[in-house]
């Protein structure tokens, strides 16, 4: 019985010193990165930031209503809704379609590539596309494109 219990005590022991040398390790690990040496008013201040954020996020989207956006959804004949789409052309654009996907997606917009084609969209309500008109127009310089119906 003696013997058992030595060794389950020496078991014990090593699992402690591993433990000890693992925890050590991690807070070495932790010493040498930027999160260590943040401040407490570092700290605060990326809350702040993401406070900001958040309230301009919240203000951005109380602009217009739900309600006043669900007016402009127009139903087809077999119930499913009517979609629009900005379609961008290659050789109409000097710019790489490839970019302003990227760019596109960046903010959140819906894109995919088809060969020279860029498709920006399907959207229900069509102004999620103005908004994607002025974003194209203040950062490419593109004119305002046509909203047009998206026919699968």
């Amino acid at each position: 019985m003696r013997e058992i219990f030595k060794n389950i005590l020496g078991i014990l022991i090593l699992a402690t010193l591993a433990y000890v040398v693992f925890v050590s390790f991690n807070v070495y690990q932790f010493t040498k990165t930027d999160e260590s040496k943040i401040t407490s008013e570092g700290y605060s201040q990326q809350i702040n930031l993401l406070k900001e954020g958040l309230e301009n996020a919240e203000k951005n989207f109380s602009k217009t209503s739900i309600k006043d956006a669900s007016k402009n959804v127009g139903i087809n004949f077999d119930g499913t809704p009517i979609v629009w789409v900005i379609e961008l052309e290659q050789s109409q654009i000097e710019i790489s379609l490839e970019n302003i996907e990227n760019e596109l997606f960046d903010q959140g917009f819906m894109t995919f590539l088809n060969q020279d084609r860029l498709i920006i969209g399907p959207y229900i309500d069509k102004s999620n596309l103005e908004l994607v008109n002025s974003f194209l127009n203040d950062n490419y310089n593109l004119l305002e494109q046509d909203i047009i119906e998206w026919k699968n």
